[in-house]
């Protein structure tokens, strides 16, 4: 079996230098020697785990560190082989993403804790090489995809986690593919009812909607020339489509015409050239490229009415459109140093988790405060200059304005939220533009602790209250 394995991955790296194919199967007969003898659940040779995992960073052309840590991630755990082996026999990065994927010894902890020790264990390695993240989020999906062996009260836990969890990180790295799989496979373990019931609405609205893009697709096309190098339709992920519909969106919602330029600054050409076309619907503009809210989704949103519907547009460069496509992959470059790879982590994962260890008490604490902050939806929230603030969805104005100014902040009586006044308590929304009214004296109380939901605006109070 190893050498039909090996034959595949070999295809499937026909990216890489003929250097780094032979290391990769150096890696393979190795990691293949470790897991001898230990099967999958499932009854296969556990080595078909970290070979499936390899795959799956294959498809989006992973740098060969990513390769050997993929398959090497669960040596550690499961083998007698050490981390220093590890690293004599291949360097000192892939002993560390290794080390960041080997969970700690569970002994006497009660099964939440020791999950809460080994995300804290997982997010305070990806911040220092992102390459744990990933890999830990292929892992996921391939066990995701083989899920259906368990036992149904392993399967419920571990899909919410999943939903919780692996999902809104990939989708912090730009791993859009993957998390659109691991929701899918989640939904459909969490609820099959509502999962067939999505995907048959979904399938009934296609035909229509192929239509009318065969229709409008001429048109634009006509219209735009050589300014338009891309032209597709598609149509939201299922569990996206199952939380809009919640939402009561209209199916149409579910559906969008996608359009790729040769440059961001075409993006606009094509967005006059569209809206002189069709009527466009007001406040449905989304301007992701002036106001980027990740660098994987850059792009412009509208909506216009073509026929009595409702249609959505998203407009991109080609080059934002690799990026969404690959996400973090883009990024991941073998030439990169190691201070290169630490300083690309903390950018994709912020400051949100050394401050948060900073100031929790126990991995559980850990977890709570970073699902919030690390893996919630970001809104986007101005000052009355239109800089531009971004927050975890549920953020209070106390939040705005320790992140925007600590200083303005501890002086704070009350806010403006769309020349509104509102009290510092209040919830903002994604596009509402806020002005900070402030006293000629300290504000801060105990009770703002109550109302402060990000982690910097947890730490500063605390500091001020104790200083």
């Amino acid at each position: 079996m190893i050498d039909d394995l090996k034959v595949r991955l070999i295809q499937m790296s026909d990216y890489l230098s003929r250097s780094d194919i032979k290391l990769l199967e150096k890696v393979i007969t190795f990691a293949d020697n470790a897991h001898h003898g230990q099967k999958r659940a499932t009854g296969e040779p556990f080595i078909t785990h970290p070979v499936a995992v390899c795959e799956i960073l294959l498809e989006y052309k992973a740098d060969i560190t990513s390769l050997i840590s993929a398959l090497l991630h669960d040596v550690v755990e499961d083998t007698d082989i050490t981390i220093r082996e590890i690293q004599l026999k291949f360097g000192k990065q892939v002993a560390t993403i290794v080390e960041g994927l080997t969970k700690v010894e569970k002994g006497l902890l009660e099964k939440e804790e020791y999950s809460a020790i080994n995300t804290e264990k997982l997010l305070t390695a990806s911040i220092l090489d992102i390459r744990v993240a990933v890999i830990k989020i292929a892992d996921r999906l391939h066990n995701m995809r083989t899920l259906s062996i368990k036992k149904v009260e392993k399967k419920i836990p571990y899909a919410n986690e999943t939903i919780i969890f692996f999902a809104p990180l990939a989708e912090r790295l730009g791993l859009y593919r993957i998390q659109d799989e691991l929701e899918a496979l989640s939904f459909s373990y969490l609820n099959p009812p509502k999962s067939n019931t999505v995907q048959k609405l979904i399938n009934k609205y296609v035909a229509k909607f192929a239509d009318l893009f065969l229709k409008c697709s001429a048109e634009i096309q006509r219209v735009g020339g050589s300014l338009i190098i891309g032209l597709d339709w598609g149509k939201e992920p299922l569990y996206r489509s199952y939380c809009l519909l919640l939402e009561e969106h209209a199916l149409s919602d579910l559906f969008s015409i996608k359009v790729i330029t040769n440059s961001p600054l075409n993006c606009y050409t094509a967005l006059g050239i569209i809206h002189n076309l069709y009527t466009p619907i007001e406040n449905q503009l989304m301007d992701n490229i002036a106001i980027a809210k990740s660098p994987f989704l850059k792009q412009l949103k509208t909506k216009v009415h073509i026929d009595n519907i409702e249609v959505n547009f998203i407009i991109q460069s080609e080059y934002d459109k690799k990026l969404n496509d690959t996400g973090v992959f883009a990024l991941l470059k073998d030439d990169l140093t190691s201070s290169e790879i630490t300083t690309l982590s903390r950018d994709l994962l912020g400051d949100a988790i050394h401050t948060v260890k900073s100031i929790s008490n126990s991995s559980i604490e850990f977890y709570d405060l970073i699902a919030f902050e690390l893996l919630q939806r970001v809104i986007t929230v101005y000052t009355p200059k239109m800089d531009v603030v971004s927050l975890p969805r549920g953020s209070t104005i106390i939040d705005f304005a320790f992140t925007l100014n600590p200083q303005l902040a501890k002086c704070m009586s009350a806010a403006l939220v769309n020349g509104k006044l509102k009290p510092i308590h209040h919830v903002l929304n994604d596009m509402e533009i806020v002005e900070i009214l402030s006293i000629n004296k300290e504000m801060v109380r105990a009770d703002w602790l109550v109302h402060a939901q990000t982690s910097k605006a947890i730490k500063a109070i605390n500091d001020l209250l104790n200083k």
